[in-house]
């Protein structure tokens, strides 16, 4: 609990409180309306010409999405608030009229639809169209009040709850930072990632502002406790209490919150707690309570508040997985924790970072045979975590480099396929004892028909190869949309398609679309994660 801090006078705050109780009025849903389902899968988010030749193509610039990256603001100067970005559309190889003809609002349903749980590159992918700065789009049916009214744009909200979705918080912040907006809505978005950031002072930066009022008393509330506004933290939550614009168990929380009483959660003086997803407020009042929910079991953007250090080594290192697994997060820092101290125990998480310490100075040592066994035996671990091409990107190119034997050398070929050296990877097979598979992966890394060097069986493997042979076709449908000029568009349906459960048909169509639009990158890169992950998402 904060530091409780002398009340202001009611003289000198009679402002101030005149604008927050617009909030239990009018502006204020009843407790009951809240409970309506999300469009969102967060729960607590509130509403409010012909193929060119394979071999061909020209790699589009791969990008670095990740949770470290260093972010760059642009200035908005007149642009719509749907514009904004973090780096320009040509840095990622795409055009700035991206979204064409297509409407704001089928755009924004498109980017709800993205699975949060898809292939590393088609997630890479995702976070370029969500990220890059391209012209607005087609102005939403009926106009909106954008950033700066009452009611955002659906499409630039839908850009920033996807992002959350993603666990990209920092990128979300940075938008909402650059536009400053006064939208409420916008507004609550960025007080739940401060308070998932543990950046408190900043999330509530715009929860005290009253014009236009943020609709929201719980926010309200914990945000005049913690800047020692404790009389009216006390009428507000009074006055939400009485118009039913809180729900019981907020106003309990909150009470225990501002008034320190010696009750803890959970107890039979307390509500139950609702079922489903608390919000990141429940979230933060139950920790500050004494009673905190661990984020295990929670959507990954509550991962990051278990890296600010103040909790155990395991709970840092399985959230730091997490975030890792989506591309939210540096596989550096992954490897920091890994490699932080040594194993408190053993199985487990543990086993994962005994074995990726044992490797990892086996590695540096530049002990070949060394190397090569303590590969074999953590790779299994890294699969299980499915952080295949985070490893892939710490360690293939000094992998590379060694002269390792027999089966460590064909692992440490496919780790490499991985990174994004992956071409370069490919054009060092030998030829000669290459076996079938390998040739097939290679020749995908390099832009050519797989059927033509190797073989590799399964079902993935004949829609990858379709996808890249001489007679992949790319459906009808998109060649029409793409003449209408809705390339945006059908980048956004191609990921929603190919991100989903596993399906043949959709993933060599898929990939004759990226390559026909020129993302040849991330249909190579696409094909060989099909292959080498052995899973779709």
């Amino acid at each position: 609990m904060p530091q409780r801090l002398p009340a202001p006078s009611l003289s000198r705050s009679r402002g101030l409180l005149a604008g927050i109780c617009l909030v239990i009025g009018a502006g204020a849903a009843p407790a009951q309306a809240q409970n309506t389902a999300p469009l969102s899968a967060i729960d607590w988010l509130r509403l409010g010409d012909g193929q060119a030749t394979p071999g061909a193509y020209p790699l589009t610039p791969p990008g670095t999405l990740s949770g470290e990256t260093d972010i760059s603001v642009r200035a908005l100067d007149a642009l719509r608030p749907e514009a904004v970005g973090l780096f320009p559309a040509s840095r990622v190889g795409l055009p700035v009229s991206l979204w064409g003809a297509t409407p704001a609002n089928a755009l924004a349903e498109l980017i709800r639809a993205l699975p949060s749980d898809m292939l590393p590159a088609l997630r890479d992918l995702s976070l370029r169209l969500l990220l890059a700065e391209f012209n607005a789009p087609l102005s939403e049916p009926g106009g909106t009040q954008g950033a700066t009214g009452d009611r955002p744009p659906g499409f630039l909200l839908a850009r920033i709850d996807k992002l959350i979705e993603f666990g990209a918080l920092d990128q979300a912040a940075a938008i909402l930072d650059t536009l400053d907006p006064t939208a409420p809505l916008l507004r609550l978005r960025r007080f739940d990632i401060g308070l998932l950031l543990g950046d408190e002072h900043r999330a509530c930066a715009g929860v005290l502002i009253d014009t236009p009022p943020i609709n929201d008393a719980a926010a309200l509330v914990f945000c005049l406790a913690r800047e020692g506004q404790w009389q009216i933290a006390e009428q507000v939550l009074s006055q939400a209490i009485e118009t039913q614009s809180i729900s019981g168990y907020e106003a309990d929380l909150l009470t225990h919150f501002i008034e320190g009483d010696e009750r803890l959660p959970g107890s039979s003086t307390l509500l139950p707690p609702p079922v489903g997803t608390p919000s990141p407020l429940v979230w933060r009042l139950l920790e500050a309570a004494g009673d905190p929910v661990a984020t295990l079991g929670l959507p990954v953007a509550f991962a990051h508040a278990d890296l600010r250090g103040t909790i155990g080594w395991r709970a840092q290192i399985e959230a730091a997985e997490r975030l890792v697994r989506v591309g939210a997060l540096s596989p550096n820092r992954l490897l920091g924790l890994y490699t932080e101290r040594r194993a408190a125990a053993s199985g487990g998480i543990w086993e994962r970072v005994r074995l990726v310490q044992q490797f990892d100075t086996a590695l540096h040592a530049q002990n070949a045979d060394a190397t090569a066994a303590a590969l074999l035996e953590v790779w299994p671990q890294i699969q299980a975590g499915e952080l295949e091409v985070a490893f892939a990107s710490l360690y293939a190119l000094q992998l590379g480099q060694m002269a390792l034997p027999g089966r460590a050398r064909d692992l440490a070929f496919r780790i490499g396929l991985l990174s994004d050296a992956y071409e370069t990877v490919a054009l060092g097979l030998g030829q000669t004892d290459a076996d079938p598979a390998a040739r097939f992966l290679a020749a995908i890394a390099r832009g050519l028909d797989p059927l033509s060097m190797g073989a590799m069986p399964g079902e993935i493997a004949r829609a990858v190869a379709e996808g890249f042979g001489p007679d992949a076709s790319v459906p009808q449908d998109t060649l029409d949309a793409l003449a209408e000029g809705r390339l945006g568009e059908e980048m956004l349906r191609v990921l929603k398609e190919m991100g989903g459960p596993a399906d043949p048909r959709l993933l060599a169509e898929g990939l004759a679309t990226l390559r026909h639009i020129g993302l040849e990158d991330i249909a190579r890169r696409t094909a060989l994660e099909s292959l080498l992950l052995e899973r779709h998402g």
